[in-house]
């Protein structure tokens, strides 16, 4: 073997070498980034689900305490689903009567590219109008899907958490569609009185977003009257320590279950019975249904879809 034959080999071994060891870092330098990441979603995982956990903790049987002075106007948000959901909606809100005078403010949450309901909403809103509602006292927010027909399981997650932030959004007021509309000044707080639903997919996010922020004004509520001292009295006497939050808050929930189902809840139901303030079924087979032991029960309330 010439001089130059053994000069090539001895350069391209070095040049393998070379490409071995930096493909080596390379891997390395990806299991360690995948470590990284798998660990931050581990952590964001967990501090989710004590979230969820403590907001089920707070749901299971806990008594609605009465919140809004009556006669006082009340912020309607309803969710629509599509076909037949909206249709149910419709009916019920027909048979609630819904007065625009005491329902001073609504907002209709639908999915995006759903025009049929928003067709349908429109047209419930002009004969309000006709009963006296302003035509600025209604919005309509488009909220993205949270599972498309015929979308694979993998990437559900991700639209499913695209919807839970654009509800969320929906629910302080700082969607994108209630730009331009202002509330009417005898509604004090940004917030939904009353949440209404019959079971869409997304009312799965709109629920636990109002459950969220509750929690949230709960916890400021608790460490806020921890450290807040109560005013002393007339006699200069401190008759307790400390004294809660005094702002009101709202997010009412209440949950429709579906005319259609006369067994069985629906998926959409089994996942919000534990968190929704109220869950309506239709049909008394449904009666005293929960989700699972220690959760809230199912009420059977008759005649709201008929």
């Amino acid at each position: 073997m010439s001089f130059r034959q053994r000069l090539f080999y001895g350069l391209a071994a070095l040049l393998l070498l070379c490409t071995a060891g930096a493909a080596t870092s390379y891997l390395a330098m990806q299991l360690q980034l995948f470590w990284t990441m798998l660990l931050a979603f581990s952590i964001v995982g967990a501090i989710l689900a004590i979230l969820i956990l403590g907001a089920i903790a707070i749901s299971r049987n806990a008594p609605v305490p009465k919140w809004r002075p009556k006669g006082s106007p009340i912020h309607l948000l309803v969710v629509f689903g599509s076909g037949g959901h909206t249709a149910e909606m419709l009916t019920l809100l027909r048979n609630m009567d819904i007065s625009p005078v005491k329902y001073a403010y609504r907002t209709y949450i639908i999915s995006s590219g759903d025009n049929f309901s928003a067709t349908k909403i429109i047209q419930y809103e002009l004969a309000l109008h006709g009963r006296g509602a302003r035509p600025a006292s209604y919005v309509i927010v488009h909220v993205p899907r949270a599972r498309r027909v015929h979308q694979s399981y993998f990437t559900a997650p991700f639209t499913t958490l695209l919807s839970f932030w654009s509800c969320l959004l929906a629910l302080c007021r700082r969607h994108p569609d209630q730009q331009y509309h202002k509330l009417p000044e005898q509604l004090r707080s940004p917030y939904p009185d009353l949440i209404l639903t019959n079971g869409p997919a997304t009312a799965v996010c709109v629920i636990l977003s109002a459950r969220l922020i509750r929690l949230g004004h709960s916890c400021r509520n608790f460490i806020s009257r921890s450290k807040v001292p109560s005013p002393p009295s007339v006699t200069g006497a401190r008759p307790h320590a400390y004294h809660p939050m005094t702002d009101e808050f709202r997010l009412r929930t209440v949950f429709v279950e579906s005319w259609a189902r006369v067994r069985t809840i629906s998926l959409s139901g089994k996942i919000l019975l534990p968190f929704a303030d109220r869950f309506l079924v239709q049909w008394p087979a449904l009666d005293g249904k929960k989700a699972w032991w220690g959760a809230k029960k199912a009420e059977y309330v008759p005649g709201l879809m008929d």
